[in-house]
């Protein structure tokens, strides 16, 4: 299947949200609103399903984490600098694949982007848009910051919204109720105790 294919095949379900004002300028920002929260909606959910046919990973990963944290934090609690050393290099190391792992999976919600951009090309790639002090630009041009915002104003509304809301309840269950001791909790831990 060729691009052109594919981007006529798309056409249909873009296209109709440009048309929806008489107003060129107000259908194209409805239309590029459309095209960058389908982009959005499409990209969350494909994180989504990458994520649960991988939670075994991603649930000992955030274990792993959290736990070896926990024991270095709790080496400096009873002063053992040997043992906080090693847990701590094991903890850094753990944050390094937690962090690795979750970049790759907000990668693969990114896919959906460059059919959108193909597809702006396709059909406005012989409209001149100029921006004042910038001169011409491409669909792009306008497409990426409207996306940026679009997928923050999502991630704001996602604990609200009812599919993204059972996705992240979740992965929460996935991932563990296990929380990082912070070293306010040692603090806290001592006045605890009588006699201190």
């Amino acid at each position: 299947m060729t691009s052109q294919a594919i981007y006529e095949f798309l056409d249909p379900w873009m296209i109709w949200a440009f048309r929806t004002s008489d107003n060129p300028y107000l259908g194209f920002a409805i239309g590029l609103f459309w095209l960058c929260l389908l982009a959005t909606i499409i990209g969350e959910l494909c994180m989504a399903g990458i994520y649960f046919l991988n939670a075994k990973h991603f649930s000992k990963i955030n274990r792993d984490m959290v736990n070896h944290h926990n024991l270095s934090v709790q080496a400096i609690g009873v002063k053992d600098k040997v043992a906080w050393k090693a847990c701590n290099s094991i903890a850094n190391e753990a944050f390094g694949k937690n962090f690795f792992s979750h970049i790759a999976l907000f990668a693969s919600s990114l896919w959906i982007v460059p059919f959108g951009i193909g597809w702006l090309f396709y059909r406005f790639g012989s409209v001149d848009f100029v921006v004042p002090f910038i001169g011409q630009v491409g669909p792009s041009f306008i497409f990426i910051p409207l996306y940026i915002l679009v997928r923050w104003l999502f991630g704001k509304a996602k604990p609200w919204l009812p599919v993204f809301k059972t996705i992240r309840r979740k992965i929460k269950e996935n991932e563990g109720e296990d929380e990082m001791l912070l070293f306010s909790d040692l603090i806290k831990e001592k006045e605890a105790v009588p006699g201190n």
